[in-house]
């Protein structure tokens, strides 16, 4: 039986007696589709390239297309983008606008308001504007920006147009003689004065010379009608006096009149309700209260001239306003006998007395005293008023104390009378008169208690009843007399006057046993006065009589050492120069040949003692 020939095996690509590839055409679609894929990668990565390039390169210019206010900046820096801003805008804003605000108009230039163009900020917000879109779309492309406005805080507007501004008034309800009477409410107006300015503003900017606003009407809490529904309780709330029963003990009654005069509508949880005012009852309750209520008292001391002792503190006793009108109210509306029960308030005071006599301060330490001579009266009550500004003040270890900002400005609205001052040698009209006197008394103390002196000044002349060196001069907003207490221990100053002499003694703890040597040295680098003359038609023809004695001057030091225990703890010299004054002639008719000797004007505030109608002055 004959044999089949074997099955063949289809060849597969590396089998067989040795290596074998085996290729098969791609198709043709296949082939092309490929090579376009490709080049659209190509031409994708090419534009990427480009805009990424474009980018760079535009990194520190405003994107192409970008206006303000249809103002082209594409393409320019920042800063030539604020420059041609500024050229092409600050003309536009100084422009007048006639502005209406609902029936008043007047004319509005926003330049001269202080409203103005912030180009830094403008231009930031065009460096950020378009910058994708102007790559992409870059023939285009086009962003249109408003410019940042800036105003004051606190903007200007027209009177006529600030005035609009009104809040609005809540109906009220009176009682006066038994009869009542409602006031009706009103609508409020509520503007923005900024508000107003930077539409203005706006308004210039978008070419516009005419503009018209809205005030913002604001509505009363109660209205008429919600207070004449409520006030037919106001006649009972004040048809009888209400008794007061202050921490269980009765002290008195308000009277019809008081609370007549108190009554008014509130809004109280949403609701008019008829009340009374805790501000306007409150001197009625005061008064019936009378000496069972007080200010609290810190611990003073009282001293002797020698000694101190501490007045014990006292708490302060009050009510409160409103807990005692609502008191009140319930009272007058419960159908009883109108007795309100009130608790009173206590306030503990600031300094205690235990905080008091923590201190220490039992013994005078130093004082001094100066005399007042012929002061005025104006000058005598200066000196008191500081006097006692400065009593009971005290000056802790450490703290520097200023004259100026202890007594504060002299001022006749702070009770400072019209005294006497110094110019050119003269007494001449001045307010706070009597100043030097109390600061050179003070400084007298402060140096014999060896504190240490950080600021002092003598006068310009010196003043025969202060000692050589021994004066201070000082001047709101200017010359100035500060110490520091350089001790452990707090200073107490004491300070009087009368009407000759001005007292100043210090007090504090013994402990510290400070003892104060001074040393005074001779005038020196003496000067005579100088010879003026006045030229008066009105004296005496050919005379030439003395007006002023003039002083000399000179220089003095004052040495102050101060010891404890035998060692020295400070030595200070303080050196005083006072200017001459010049001694002053009056000169009558003739007794000078024409110009001969009389060169001098008349010292300022001068007063002619042969003057029939001599101008009044202060005695």
């Amino acid at each position: 039986m004959a044999q089949s020939p074997p099955a063949r095996t289809p060849l597969q690509p590396g089998s067989g007696p040795g290596p074998r590839t085996v290729y098969r055409a791609a198709p043709r679609r296949a082939r092309k589709s490929t090579r376009n894929r490709r080049i659209a990668v190509l031409v994708i990565l090419v534009l990427v390239a480009l805009v990424i390039v474009r980018g760079l390169t535009m990194r520190g210019e405003v994107a192409p297309g970008v206006t303000v206010n249809g103002v082209e900046i594409g393409g320019l820096s920042p800063e030539d983008a604020r420059l041609k801003l500024k050229d092409e805008l600050a003309p536009q804003l100084d422009t007048t606008i006639a502005v209406t605000l609902d029936a008043q108009t007047a004319p509005m230039n926003p330049a001269e308001l202080d409203a103005r163009v912030d180009y830094r900020r403008t231009v930031e917000r065009a460096m950020q504007t378009g910058r994708l879109q102007s790559l992409l779309l870059p023939l285009i492309h086009s962003s249109e920006l408003a410019p940042t406005i800036a105003t004051p805080a606190r903007a200007r507007i027209p009177a006529n147009l600030r005035m609009i501004s009104e809040p609005a008034r809540n109906a009220t309800v009176r009682i006066a003689n038994g009869k009542t009477t409602i006031s009706p409410a009103r609508d409020g107006h509520s503007i923005s004065p900024r508000a107003i300015l930077l539409a203005t503003a706006t308004a210039a900017l978008d070419g516009k010379r005419k503009l018209v606003l809205k005030s913002e009407v604001t509505k009363p809490t109660i209205s008429t009608e919600a207070a004449k529904a409520a006030a037919s309780q106001a006649v009972e709330l004040a048809s009888a006096p209400v008794a007061l029963n202050a921490d269980g003990q009765r002290v008195g009654a308000l009277p019809t009149a008081a609370l007549q005069n108190a009554v008014m509508v509130r809004n109280i949880d949403g609701k008019a309700t008829i009340t009374f005012s805790p501000k306007i009852l409150a001197p009625a309750v005061t008064e019936v209260l009378g000496t069972k209520i007080r200010e609290p008292q810190n611990a003073m001391w009282d001293t002797n001239g020698q000694r101190a002792w501490v007045e014990p503190a006292k708490e302060g006793i009050g009510f409160d306003a409103q807990k005692v009108a609502d008191a009140v109210r319930a009272a007058a509306l419960g159908g009883g006998a109108r007795q309100a029960d009130i608790e009173l308030t206590r306030t503990p005071p600031r300094r205690s007395t235990a905080d008091a006599e923590k201190f220490g301060i039992t013994t005078k330490i130093a004082g001094a005293t100066t005399e007042l001579g012929d002061s005025s009266e104006n000058r005598i009550h200066n000196v008191a008023l500081m006097a006692d500004i400065l009593d009971n003040r005290l000056v802790m270890p450490g703290e520097q104390f200023s004259f100026n900002d202890a007594v504060g400005p002299r001022s006749p609205e702070r009770g400072f009378l019209e005294g006497q001052a110094i110019v050119g040698g003269l007494m001449i009209p001045s307010i706070g008169g009597g100043v030097c006197q109390v600061a050179s008394t003070l400084y007298d103390a402060v140096f014999a208690g060896g504190l240490e002196v950080d600021e002092r000044h003598n006068h310009d002349f010196y003043i025969s009843h202060y000692g050589d060196g021994m004066d201070a001069t000082v001047s709101w907003d200017g010359p100035d007399f500060r110490f520091t207490n350089n001790t452990e221990h707090p200073v107490l100053i004491r300070a009087t006057a009368d009407n000759s002499t001005m007292i100043v003694n210090l007090y504090s703890s013994p402990s510290d046993g400070r003892v104060v040597e001074t040393r005074v040295s001779e005038r020196y680098a003496l000067k005579e006065p100088e010879k003026r003359y006045i030229e008066d038609p009105t004296a005496p023809p050919k005379t030439v009589v003395p007006y002023t004695d003039g002083q000399a001057g000179f220089a003095v030091d004052v040495t102050r050492i101060v010891k404890r225990d035998g060692k020295v703890l400070s030595e200070d010299v303080f050196v005083s120069t006072y200017n001459t004054q010049p001694q002053w002639f009056i000169v009558g008719p003739g007794a000078f040949p024409p110009g001969d000797g009389i060169t001098e004007a008349p010292p300022y505030g001068w007063v002619s003692p042969y003057d029939p109608n001599p101008p009044k002055t202060v005695s």
